[in-house]
């Protein structure tokens, strides 16, 4: 066999050796790192007081929903208010009706 392919083979073979030895280092690292959140994150649970019950017309089972899909997406937190948002300004409604409008180009026929 060639000298110079030989050579290549050894360098290529120690760059792969190297490669895997650093990736099983950053998988190490990686792991490591998750059981300490985990090991840290477990007695952190927190009991949640029930809140108020609204005075909204806001059915029972939409509030359950509305608490479950909020839970699910941010955690354990408590639910302030629920309800129909405030008033919206005429300026924000013509911006959103222009930006809406920009989609669809005028055709000419």
């Amino acid at each position: 066999m060639n000298e110079a392919v030989q050579l290549a083979l050894v360098v290529y073979g120690l760059g792969m050796v190297i490669a895997m030895a650093a990736a099983l280092l950053i998988k190490f690292i990686v792991v490591a790192l998750a059981w300490g959140d985990r090991k840290a994150a477990a007695p952190a649970i927190a009991t949640v007081a029930p809140a108020a019950p609204s005075s909204a017309d806001i059915p029972p089972h939409h509030l359950v929903v509305i608490a479950a899909a909020a839970h699910a997406m941010v955690g354990a937190n408590r639910i302030v208010h629920i309800g129909a948002a405030v008033g919206t300004a005429g300026w924000s409604a013509e911006g959103r009706f222009a930006h809406h409008g920009s989609h669809h180009p005028a055709t000419h026929h």
